[in-house]
C-alpha cells in the first residue's frame, strides 16, 4: 500500500467514525425525548385519573346527603374531614384540598402528586375567593423526578340545584 492509499484509507476511517458518534448521539437523544414524553403521558394521565375521581363526588359534604340552598350551608375549610383519612374515603370534591401521595410507575419514574381545591367567584376563575361560592376550582399537580417541569391540571365544579 502506498502514501495515497493509506491516507485515503485514514480518511475513510475518520469519516465513518464521525458517522458513527453522529449517529450514536441522534439515537441517544431520540431516546431522551422519547423518556421525556412518556414521562409526560404517564403525568397527564396521573392527574386525570384525580380529576374525574373528584368530578364523581358530591359538591360538598353538606351536598352528599342533601341540598345546599345557601352559601352559608356550605364548608367554610376546605379539606377532609374526621375520619377521611385516604382518598377511599373521599364523599365530596373539596376533601382533596391538601392531599398528596407518590405513585411509582416500575421502568418509568415516581411522580409526586398534589391538590389544592379554592373556592372561585366567576368574575375570576384563575384566582380564589376569600369568600363560599358556588364554585370551587381543584388544581391537581404532577411532577416526575425526573421531569423537568410540573404538570398542573385543573377543573371548576359548580353546584347547580334545580327545583
Amino acid at each position: 500500500m502506498n502514501t495515497g492509499q493509506t491516507l485515503l484509507t485514514i480518511i475513510a476511517i475518520v469519516l465513518l467514525g464521525s458517522n458513527v458518534v453522529s449517529i450514536n448521539r441522534t439515537f441517544t437523544q431520540h431516546g431522551v425525548v422519547l423518556q421525556h414524553t412518556e414521562i409526560g403521558i404517564f403525568g397527564v394521565s396521573l392527574a386525570m385519573s384525580i380529576l374525574e375521581e373528584a368530578q364523581g363526588k358530591a359538591f360538598d359534604h353538606v351536598t352528599a346527603d342533601s341540598f345546599a340552598t345557601s352559601l352559608n350551608e356550605l364548608s367554610s375549610s376546605l379539606g377532609a374531614e374526621g375520619g377521611e383519612s385516604s382518598r377511599h374515603f373521599f364523599n365530596d370534591f373539596d376533601d382533596y384540598n391538601g392531599w398528596r401521595d407518590t405513585v411509582t410507575i416500575d421502568g418509568v419514574d415516581t411522580f409526586y402528586r398534589w391538590a389544592r381545591v379554592v373556592y372561585v367567584d366567576t368574575s375570576n376563575i384563575n384566582g380564589f375567593s376569600s369568600s363560599r361560592t358556588w364554585h370551587k376550582k381543584l388544581s391537581v399537580n404532577v411532577k416526575g423526578s425526573n421531569a423537568q417541569d410540573t404538570l398542573q391540571m385543573q377543573y371548576i365544579f359548580s353546584y347547580w340545584s334545580f327545583r
